[in-house]
C-alpha cells in the first residue's frame, strides 16, 4: 500500500491515466493489424475450419470455392471496420493532441516554499 491506497486504487487513480493515450492507440493499431493479417495466420493456423478461422482466411475459402458474393460481403465489411478503426484513430489522435494543447496552456507549477 502507498499512502493507503490498494494496488488496484493506485492502478486506476496513477497508472492508468499516466498510460490511456499508448494503451488507446495500441489497441487500435492491434486491431488494424488483426483485422488485416493474412500471412502468419495461414501458415501457422493450419486451416482447420471451425477453430482457426479469421475473416481474411474466411474471405479465401470462399472465394476458393466459388462463392464470390459472399467471399466480397465478407471482404466489404472488414473494408467497414477498417474505415471505422482509421475514423476511432483519428478520434483519438485530436483528442490526445486537444490535451496536450491544454496541458501547455496550464500556467508552471510553483516550487514549494519551506
Amino acid at each position: 500500500m502507498v499512502l493507503g491506497a490498494t494496488g488496484w486504487q493506485t492502478f486506476w487513480h496513477v497508472t492508468l491515466p499516466n498510460i490511456k493515450w499508448g494503451l488507446i492507440y495500441g489497441v487500435i493499431l492491434c486491431n488494424a493489424r488483426a483485422m488485416g493479417e493474412f500471412g502468419a495466420v495461414s501458415v501457422v493456423s493450419g486451416h482447420i475450419r471451425g477453430q482457426t478461422n479469421t475473416m481474411p482466411l474466411h474471405v479465401e475459402i470462399l472465394y476458393n470455392e466459388y462463392q464470390s458474393v459472399a467471399a466480397f460481403a465478407i471482404a466489404t465489411l472488414l473494408a467497414l471496420l477498417a474505415l471505422v478503426t482509421l475514423v476511432i484513430k483519428s478520434f483519438v489522435e485530436w483528442q490526445f493532441e486537444r490535451d496536450m494543447r491544454a496541458a501547455a496552456a496550464l500556467p508552471p507549477e510553483r516550487p514549494l516554499e519551506l
